[in-house]
Parts: structure tokens; C-alpha cells; sequence
């Protein structure tokens, strides 16, 4: 039992660590060296702190699903399914959903990619266009070569920070309320295990980020709906099996 509790909280801290190390690399300029210890410090704080409050966010969208449902059980004389596959089936549901509208805007971004790319923009004007993206996305990385202007302010910026950690990690945490629903992660998983990814991640961002830079490069090549429809697959198998046993 033990055993399987301390797995699954690996596995939470492995799925939350592996879908948000990539999107973490606007962290850079915000625990620069050059920045005050305390500012840095409060930086990483706000950072483990906003992915701890998305994910007890998760577990409030499963529970009250889970209070939905049995109080829709209990109410009602008509003879439902058992809750397991029940609340399996809606996290396997929310699981195909999200997957399917996840590949559906990786197919279209590329096919705007495409798209771009048979405009023939000049050098200057697609120099432009990505600096802009990137810019966007994680917020201006400094370089050597940038001006004083350009530097994160060495006081404190946390609405910067509880707003990148938000929008990078929306995609991710979109689909945990559906893995508590299916009994893969427990609540306890899930906010113990996104507390130590987010630990890890922000280590790897601001000690390793050199020697861990091509494992975020290949973890980004990784599609999300891919992990995603790997949940909703072992979910619905697990709902299958779920009802033939109560069949048998």
C-alpha cells in the first residue's frame, strides 16, 4: 500500500515536472544572477506557490464533480452505474476532449506556420516577427548584449510572475481534475507532486538549465495531446475493465 501510494506520487511529480519544465524558460531573466538574492528567492516562491493554487484549483473541479454525481446517485431512484466508473468515465471524456482540442490547435498553428512561411517575409521582417513571439511567451530574455532597459527590475515583480506561471501552465493543468476523476492521482498526489515538480523545474531553470537544455529541447518536441490521450486511453481501459467486472 505504501508502495503504491509513494508511485503515484512519483508519477504526479514525473507528469507535472515533464509537461511544465519547457514552458519554464521565461523564469531565465527573473532569477538572473545579476538580480538580488531576495528578489530572486521571492520570484521562485511565487512560482512554486502559483502552480500549488492551479493545482488545488484541479482538485476543487474534481471534487465537485465527485459531489454532483453522488449527490445526483443518492437523490435519484433510477439505479446508477457505481460512482468509479461513473467519474472514470467523465475523466476519460474531459481526457479525449482536451487531447482532440489540443491536436486540433497544434494542426492549425502549423498550418498558419505554413502559411507564414509562403509569404516570403524578408530577413529584418522575420527577425521581427519572432522576436516578437518570443517576446510574448516568456517576456524578454536579457543577453550580455542587452541595454540596462531591457534587464527585469531588481525589485520584485510578482504579478509578472503569477501571471507567466498561469498562462504557461493552463494547458497542462487542464486535464489533472480528469486524472483525480479517474483515480489515477489522489488529491494528495497531485498537490505534493506539483509542489516537488515545481521544485525540480525551477532548479533546472536556474542552475542546470546548460547542461538540462537539450532535454527541455526534446521534452517541448513531445505533443501534450500525445500525454493527454495517454491518460484518457488508460482511463478508458480502466473503465472497461470496471464494467466487465461488475458484469462478471
Amino acid at each position: 500500500m505504501v508502495a503504491l501510494s509513494l508511485a503515484k506520487l512519483a508519477g504526479a511529480t514525473v507528469t507535472v515536472t515533464l509537461t511544465t519544465a519547457d514552458d519554464a524558460i521565461w523564469l531565465v531573466p527573473y532569477t538572473a544572477p545579476y538580480l538580488p538574492l531576495s528578489t530572486r528567492i521571492t520570484h521562485g516562491l511565487l512560482f512554486i506557490l502559483t502552480l500549488e493554487v492551479l493545482a488545488c484549483g484541479c482538485v476543487a473541479i474534481s471534487s465537485l464533480f465527485q459531489w454532483v454525481v453522488a449527490s445526483k446517485k443518492t437523490s435519484s431512484e433510477v439505479k446508477w452505474p457505481d460512482e468509479e466508473i461513473i467519474l472514470g468515465s467523465i475523466g476519460a471524456g474531459l481526457c479525449w476532449v482536451i487531447a482532440i482540442a489540443l491536436f486540433v490547435r497544434k494542426y492549425l498553428k502549423k498550418r498558419r506556420r505554413a502559411a507564414e512561411q509562403g509569404l516570403h517575409l524578408s530577413d529584418r521582417e522575420l527577425h521581427r516577427a519572432v522576436t516578437q513571439k518570443v517576446s510574448n511567451q516568456y517576456g524578454s530574455i536579457p543577453s550580455e548584449d542587452d541595454n540596462d532597459e531591457n534587464l527585469v527590475s531588481s525589485r520584485p515583480s510578482p504579478w509578472a510572475v503569477i501571471s507567466f506561471t498561469t498562462l504557461g501552465a493552463l494547458d497542462e493543468v487542464s486535464y489533472f481534475p480528469s486524472l483525480l476523476l479517474g483515480g489515477i492521482f489522489t488529491p494528495y498526489d497531485l498537490c505534493l507532486g506539483t509542489f516537488f515538480a515545481a521544485c525540480i523545474v525551477l532548479a533546472v531553470v536556474t542552475l542546470f538549465l546548460a547542461q538540462c537544455k537539450p532535454l527541455l529541447d526534446f521534452l517541448d518536441r513531445i505533443p501534450l495531446y500525445g500525454i493527454v490521450a495517454t491518460f484518457a486511453t488508460a482511463l478508458t481501459l480502466g473503465v472497461i475493465f470496471d464494467v466487465m467486472m461488475n458484469d462478471g
